[in-house]
């Protein structure tokens, strides 16, 4: 049994406690409180960023005397919004039109034919939005600004969650129910074992149970764990003899059970 201040428990967060016939492990016990998650507000495909620009822009003026922000405040994260929309939306798009005929022309100067002087061809660019409170343009930082903005917002006594939908700086609810853990399992050969490595999913919850089954034994609690990955580390039964192994984990909140259980899988350990 390691003791309180070897490196194996006391210093790693791991407690143990009495199980019949394993030792459960609760790693970092402490509760943390079960929400929704909720997915990354700002948009990872390009595509959909100017939208989600334009939106802010026009939407935040609405809400500045609610939240305490100053005309010129909303009027530089306006035109900063404008801007990048204008740069992620018709600005790259057409440079990347216009990027064939630069191609075109390039073959054209080393290998084409005709009495015609060679011309490079002409980039008109898309014409830029007009910008609030006399602002002509905006300093590189942009997008970094608006992330400090709606963090600044998020923090004020006035906003609601109604604000921050309709100015879209929260992400999608991930509205599924999950009423059990789900889990994996693999085996990791070292130090002297075949252990089995079982990689899980909380949803949210404090922790997970993890009870196991081997040989003519029933279930037995083998632990109680916070954070994924769990170490099954037992020896085998009979030394080398290999066995089948079986699992199943119900969530663990408050000191308590609950939840579905997960379908039982299975692994076979050998040394």
């Amino acid at each position: 049994m390691p003791t309180w201040n070897s490196g194996s428990t006391w210093n790693s967060g791991i407690l143990w406690g009495p199980a019949i016939p394993a030792s459960p492990r609760i790693r970092n016990p402490k509760r943390q409180p079960h929400t929704m998650k909720r997915q990354p507000y700002y948009p990872k495909l390009q595509p959909q960023q100017p939208e989600w620009h334009h939106n802010l822009a026009t939407k935040l003026p609405g809400y500045a005397t609610a939240l305490g922000l100053d005309t010129a405040e909303v009027n530089a994260a306006v035109a900063d919004n404008l801007t990048l929309a204008y740069g992620l939306g018709d600005w790259i798009t057409n440079v990347r039109k216009f990027a064939p005929a630069c191609t075109a022309g390039l073959e054209l100067l080393a290998s084409g034919s005709g009495d015609g002087d060679f011309a490079f061809p002409g980039y008109t660019a898309p014409t830029p939005p007009p910008l609030p409170g006399g602002i002509t343009a905006v300093l590189p930082g942009a997008l970094d600004r608006t992330f400090l903005l709606v963090k600044e917002i998020k923090g004020k006594k006035a906003y609601t969650s109604a604000m921050g939908l309709d100015l879209r700086i929260v992400g999608e609810e991930d509205a599924a129910e999950h009423n059990r853990p789900e889990f994996n399992l693999k085996t990791e050969a070292g130090d002297g074992c075949h252990c089995v490595k079982i990689r899980f999913k909380k949803f949210g919850h404090t922790g997970v149970v993890i009870y196991s089954k081997r040989g003519s034994g029933g279930w037995e609690l083998l632990g109680i764990d916070t954070v994924s990955p769990y170490q099954d580390e037992r020896p085998l039964l009979v030394a080398g003899q290999p066995e089948i192994r079986e699992y199943k984990l119900r969530f663990w909140d408050a000191g308590n059970e609950n939840g579905d259980w997960t379908d039982v899988a299975s692994i076979t350990v050998s040394l």
